[in-house]
């Protein structure tokens, strides 16, 4: 509402000064009683002026070349925004097949990236399993020689043992 009286008042004053001029240049075309309202020597000059209907029609005409030039105004600024509108709709579908593109880039390089790592994986356990495979052979082989030097000490003890007796039924016969 403060806008509107501000606007009324602008106009106002424009239009008031508009008259001014007008009346100054036509002051010898007025009349006795319009000079009199122009002089001051009027008993109310806004009284006078709005009395005097010819003080009226070159406001009138001013009043309707400033709304003219309003209106050639609006058109002209719908017409941009219009234009501007467009412009701004497009800048929009145009940031969203970029901001497309990009994230379908984006998820094709994960993708990549998510199926090297499944590559690496598959790798790894091939790898696992043959470094297990490759510990159960070597844990057998372990076994089986911890058999073999089992028996071999025992083999070896058996043997100690007859030597021993050998060489003490020797020592008895030598005797």
């Amino acid at each position: 509402m403060a806008t509107e009286i501000d606007f009324l008042r602008d106009q106002n004053h424009r239009l008031n000064e508009v008259l001014r001029r007008y009346q100054m240049e036509n002051f010898s075309k007025c009349s006795s009683v319009q000079k009199a309202v122009l002089k001051g020597d009027g008993d109310d000059t806004l009284e006078n002026t709005i009395v005097d209907q010819s003080f009226l029609a070159p406001l009138i005409i001013e009043y309707d070349k400033h709304l003219e030039e309003l209106h050639r105004q609006l058109k002209y600024y719908q017409k941009h925004m219009g234009e501007m509108k467009l412009q701004l709709e497009n800048v929009i579908k145009e940031n969203e097949r970029s901001e497309l593109s990009r994230q379908k880039l984006h998820t094709q390089e994960l993708l990549s990236q998510l199926e090297m790592a499944n590559e690496k994986v598959v790798e790894n356990e091939k790898l696992i399993l043959e470094h297990q495979e490759k510990a159960n052979r070597l844990q057998r082989r372990l076994s089986q020689a911890e058999q073999r030097a089992a028996s071999a000490s025992q083999q070896l003890s058996v043997i100690t043992v007859q030597r021993r007796k050998a060489a003490s039924m020797m020592n008895l016969e030598n005797i």
